[in-house]
């Protein structure tokens, strides 16, 4: 079972560089205490496995967690753009086994005779 973890509109910064992950999230990522960053498996819409290295400041009080290794790639595999919408979802029971499976999905934000439409997941 499928429970959304959060649904972001990108930045520029979010499909360049890193996506940010709203730090009310970030629980769900489970990186261990004195351990600053986590591969966590990720599958998108096709079924395909992927694998999204999810960081943290390492010093600070704020923690912002962050999406890199392996979202760029599959930033520019779907070729999204700034204003598409991601929502990650979190499979399976939260508060169960040590390490999570998420799921990914992609949307794209059209605009056609001054009605604003989404496109299926990317």
């Amino acid at each position: 079972m499928a429970k959304k973890l959060f649904t972001k509109k990108l930045s520029k910064t979010d499909i360049d560089y890193r996506m940010s992950v709203p730090m009310k999230s970030f629980d769900a990522f489970r990186i261990r205490k004195g351990e600053h960053c986590k591969e966590i498996g990720v599958t998108d819409i096709n079924g395909k496995r992927k694998r999204f290295r999810c960081s943290t400041r390492k010093t600070g009080l704020h923690p912002k967690p962050v999406l890199s290794s392996g979202w760029t790639a599959f930033a520019k595999e779907r070729d999204l753009r700034k204003g598409d919408e991601v929502t990650i979802f979190v499979m399976g029971d939260i508060n169960g086994a040590e390490d999570l499976e998420f799921q990914i999905q992609a949307r794209r934000k059209m605009e056609l005779f001054g009605k604003v439409f989404w496109t299926d997941p990317l």
